[in-house]
């Protein structure tokens, strides 16, 4: 018989040749895919189908990528892997030497391995360590509300605003700048910096794109040589870098103290800006895990790691194996041989996670690789996590936002790279479901004017109706509220207090406020009087007034709930002091007065001095509500308890009301002390103008 077995094996051999070459095809094809548009805004589907190849797929350029959280956990922590170094470097890419971009990576922690990279990372760790991070936490909260309130005048100004552009790319460098005690002013050109030292990070960045890493190494430098040189002209003699600078003695942590910032500035800014801006596009494409984050603010670190985990900021790290070895599967690898983990997937590994495609705020805790792991794990992660405990909960309280365009992605495929997230506030309904009657038939809000009056039988409903949302209390808004109180008929026995739109009242117009403060001190100061006096006279009514909240009371809201004689909450409702949180004093005051009053001293003191919203259960247990209804139901419970009231004796209840005013209170008195207050006031809120001028 002939013997075909070279016949066959030949034939087998041309079969695996052409699977082989079809695979590579294919992985090119996925790869080239990742790099468009529409693979940067859903990756994901990509990396599923690197997944669904087996535990590591080799690259057209040799490499191997690894998906799955076991593998990549073993690569970058296990005691066989080196991140990529200079002796790589060399030994494979000798030209590697002609890019300062590359230099810059390879003389800093990132890019070194033992056992010159302890010292590198023992020379950073003390700006980042936990105690000067505390330190600096109450400069960092001050300073994203000061970007959210840049956020926030764009907004008003335009309609819409790039979030990604006003806050996800400028709040991490200002954050930097406070850590190391850079000036601010410089932040414009040290993004700019950052943003082109990033391509080095790159699976393979093209020429243009080296030439971009390369120039912002010569800036560095520029800029280094102006950081360092005596005297120190951009550097104030207190600033952690300039303490550094003179206590450091290490002569080969001195040596390349300048890449060593460089690089730590470059990746904290890549890290926390994709955190931030795709942090929001993420809550805004999924409002049921917004809402639950508001409702659990004891929760947001978790909520915040889930996140951290979803986004996934960082989307590959790159090690080589120090000697030969194998990958989970059986995989041979030999030395010096790369391998790509792709934390991304890594993190969304269905081994590892249920439903890892789904955002769950309320799945337990549980560290992740986003900061990666080992000797290499991020240094400035618990900064990006400040930064976003304190930012996410923030924007969702101040902010009702929808898209106002496409979200805008880098090419890169090291980093997530959300640089554009166009948005826009979300037109407010006319009324909410929970929000009680409508206004008066025919009548719409922007038309009725920021406050609508409404009769039925004894019982007066009075609704804010503020146009642009919130119900801002504005010098118009509390006008058209006294006004309500001087012509109060004689024969109304209760009245509902009630808001349209999302919210019930966030709080005083700080825009006009503050610009009354800059311009207009006399203006100012009526307003603010103005305020107290229409809280007492509410306080102060003959009528019985029972206020039905929902969504947010904040500030000059809360004072106004707190200010009537009966609160029923939606469970909607959430009830906050932020005055502080803002930079904002908070002096002797109707408001202050009546919290005091209502729920105490300590529970006042906790809500002004830490600025926590509390939901509505809490109030209730506080005392600051008297009941907690469906949402659906709050306005037409505010109605039932005012026509109960409505039947009593009119002249009881007015005796018992009277009674009550009278009664010692445990607050300051409002009359006393103002100067001491007023003037801090002013200036915080006259920083506002100088803020939102400088956006």
């Amino acid at each position: 018989m002939p013997d075909h077995t070279g016949r066959s094996r030949k034939t087998a051999d041309a079969a695996a040749a052409g699977s082989d070459r079809e695979s590579r095809r294919r992985v090119t094809k996925l790869i080239r895919h990742l790099s468009t548009p529409e693979g940067r805004a859903d990756p994901h589907a990509v990396y599923d189908e690197l997944r669904a190849m087996g535990p590591a797929v080799r690259m057209p350029w040799g490499a191997w990528m690894v998906t799955s959280h076991g593998a990549s956990h073993e690569v970058l922590s296990g005691s066989g892997w080196r991140t990529v170094d200079a002796a790589w470097r060399t030994a494979r890419q000798p030209t590697w030497v002609r890019h300062p971009g590359l230099k810059f990576l390879h003389d800093s922690a990132l890019g070194t391995n033992p056992p010159g990279h302890a010292g590198l990372r023992r020379s950073l760790g003390s700006f980042v360590s936990p105690r000067s991070v505390a330190d600096l936490t109450p400069q960092i909260v001050q300073t994203v509300h000061e970007y959210l309130d840049r956020f926030d005048a764009a907004l008003r100004a335009d309609g819409e605003a790039d979030f990604g552009a006003l806050v996800g790319d400028r709040l991490p460098m200002a954050v930097l700048c406070i850590v190391l005690g850079l000036p601010r002013e410089d932040i414009p050109l040290l993004c700019e910096m950052s943003r082109m030292l990033s391509n080095v990070h790159d699976l393979a960045p093209s020429k243009a794109r080296m030439a971009q890493a390369d120039r912002a190494g010569k800036l560095w430098n520029a800029y280094w040589e102006q950081l360092v040189a005596q005297p120190r002209p951009r550097l104030p003699e207190d600033s952690p870098l300039g303490e550094w600078l003179d206590t450091e003695t290490d002569p080969a942590v001195r040596a390349v103290a300048g890449s060593q910032l460089n690089v730590m500035i470059e990746a904290g800014l890549e890290t926390t800006t994709s955190l931030l801006s795709d942090g929001v596009v993420q809550l805004l494409r999924r409002p049921d895990q917004a809402t639950w984050m508001l409702e659990h603010p004891e929760a947001v670190h978790g909520a915040v790691e889930e996140l951290v985990r979803f986004v996934s900021p960082v989307q590959l790290m790159t090690r080589y194996a120090a000697q030969d070895t194998e990958l989970p599967g059986g995989i041979p690898v030999t030395a010096g041989q790369i391998v790509h983990a792709v934390v991304a997937a890594a993190n969304h590994d269905p081994d590892a996670y249920d439903s890892p495609h789904d955002l769950n705020l309320s799945r337990p805790p549980r560290r992740n690789l986003a900061f990666g792991v080992g000797m290499h794990y991020c240094l400035g992660a618990p900064l990006a996590r400040l930064e976003a405990t304190t930012l996410f909960p923030e924007v969702l309280q101040r902010f009702d936002l929808e898209f106002a365009g496409p979200v805008g992605y880098d090419e890169t495929l090291a980093f997530r790279g959300t640089r554009s997230v166009p948005v826009r506030r979300r037109p407010r309904p006319a009324a909410t479901a929970g929000a009680g009657a409508a206004v008066a038939a025919g009548e719409s809000a922007s038309a009725a004017g920021p406050v609508v009056v409404d009769r039925e039988d004894a019982v007066l409903v009075v609704t804010l109706t503020r146009p642009d949302g919130d119900n801002r209390l504005d010098r118009a808004t509390l006008t058209a509220l006294g006004d309500v109180l001087t012509t109060l008929p004689d024969d109304i026995a209760a009245i509902v207090l009630r808001a349209e739109g999302r919210h019930f009242c966030i709080g005083g117009d700080l825009d006009e406020l503050a610009h009354l403060a800059a311009n207009d001190p006399d203006g100012y100061r009526n307003l603010v009087e103005l305020g107290d006096e229409v809280l007492r006279a509410w306080r102060t009514c003959p009528a019985v007034t029972v206020a039905a909240l929902h969504g947010n009371v904040a500030g000059t809201g809360l004072g106004l709930a707190v200010a009537s004689d009966l609160r029923v909450a939606a469970e909607d409702a959430r009830f906050r002091a932020p005055e502080t949180v803002v930079s904002i004093p908070v002096g002797p005051s109707e408001v202050l007065d009546r919290l005091v009053a209502e729920i105490g001293s300590g529970w006042t003191r906790a809500m002004l001095l830490l600025g926590d919203a509390i939901n509505a259960q809490e109030a209730l247990e506080g005392g600051l509500v008297q009941s907690v209804v469906p949402t659906e139901k709050v306005g037409a419970e505010a109605k039932r308890l005012a026509r109960r009231i409505a039947r009593r004796d009119r002249e009881a209840i007015r005796v018992t009301k009277q009674t009550m005013a009278r009664l010692p209170h445990d607050g300051p008195d409002p009359t006393a002390g103002t100067d001491a207050w007023e003037a801090p006031l002013a200036q915080a809120l006259r920083r506002r103008i100088t803020l939102g001028s400088a956006r």
